[in-house]
């Protein structure tokens, strides 16, 4: 399997969600906001300074910092 960190993704590559290794309160909070293992997310674009990033999730788009991207774990290659 070809995990990488959320982080670690190319602008416009569709990975999937593996696992998130973050605290409890982090987790519920993406879980709220769509972020679950086996979505599909997609790196849309930095923003200015290159962090945080924006991110297409079940069809709303989040920004998410980089240093808590770095504790999602993806798989690239996922199927569109």
């Amino acid at each position: 399997m070809n995990l990488i960190p959320l982080s670690e993704t190319a602008l416009q590559e569709e990975t999937e969600v593996v696992s998130l290794a973050c605290d409890q309160a982090m987790k519920v909070r993406l879980n709220d906001l769509g972020l679950l293992e086996g979505s599909k997310i997609t790196c849309l674009y930095p923003s200015a300074l290159g962090d945080p990033r924006a991110y297409l999730v079940r069809g709303a788009v989040l920004g998410i910092r980089n240093r808590d991207a770095a504790k999602i774990l993806v798989r690239k290659g996922a199927e569109k």
